[in-house]
């Protein structure tokens, strides 16, 4: 099994950074969810953007939830899907969502107490 991580074919930097993901079918994130019909789970969305936005915009402190997440369309390997992400660090809410072309996949907002210089 590979890492847990995507591979990352592009960065598009700026306040609203995005990125494009390669989701290599033997991803250990894949295994066992679903036998048969693999999605990436949603939790592992979550902490994928999560773990490139402390790379966008650094530490981010205070974990406090997820708000206004939604699940529109599945995950497959194989896929390609650009991660698109924007921190407001005033209310320390980190935007993401996930697309593939035209199709939104997910998005939601996760809360943190405030970011850390």
């Amino acid at each position: 099994m590979s890492a847990a991580l995507p591979r990352v074919l592009g960065r598009t930097p700026g306040p609203e950074p995005s990125l494009t993901l390669a989701l290599d079918p033997d991803l250990a994130v894949f295994q066992g969810h679903f036998p048969g019909n693999p999605v990436l789970p949603g939790v592992v969305q979550v902490d994928w953007a999560i773990r490139f936005g402390m790379e966008a915009y650094g530490p981010l402190a205070g974990f406090r939830g997820v708000d206004q997440l939604k699940f529109q369309g599945m995950i497959r390997p194989g896929e390609v899907v650009e991660l698109h992400l924007a921190f407001e660090p005033g209310r320390g809410r980190l935007r993401f969502r996930y697309q593939a072309g035209a199709e939104r996949k997910s998005s939601g907002v996760v809360l943190f107490a405030g970011a850390q210089p």
